[in-house]
């Protein structure tokens, strides 16, 4: 479930995330999302990788020794929906230029990590999607 303020908990995480620079291990695509799923419901989908890795490569092993990829960690957490049943918050997925990234619904956007800090991606359509509860 939700917290009750769980809009103004997700504007303050995603606002602190445009302000940093994408940084892996520290402030990357997947723990963006996790920190959005852990404002709007204490749920972590990053949990067992906090801390376990600082580049690209070391984020590729820790994910394939424990879920195996983005969508099963977010698959351990939360149900699918529809694409088209994506609301604000939730979780997603989209292919970006380096294959398969996680971003979150925002404003009915796709929000991900960029170089510069956490932003909208314009023309980006979700891949999979899941209900943040």
């Amino acid at each position: 479930m939700r917290h009750p303020d769980w809009q103004i908990r997700i504007i303050t995480t995603i606002q602190a995330a445009t302000e940093r620079p994408f940084c892996w291990g520290e402030n990357d695509c997947c723990l963006f999302v996790a920190d959005v799923c852990l404002a709007a419901c204490d749920k972590d989908p990053a949990a067992q990788y906090r801390g376990r890795y600082t580049t690209e490569i070391g984020a590729k092993r820790v994910l394939a020794k424990t879920h195996g990829s983005i969508e099963a960690a977010l698959d351990a957490l939360f149900v699918r929906v529809p694409i088209a049943m994506a609301q604000r918050g939730d979780a997603l997925v989209f292919d970006g230029p380096n294959g398969i990234t996680a971003g979150v619904m925002w404003a009915g956007q796709v929000w991900a990590m960029t170089e510069q800090g956490a932003r909208p991606i314009p023309d980006q359509v979700p891949l999979i999607a899941w209900r943040v509860e």
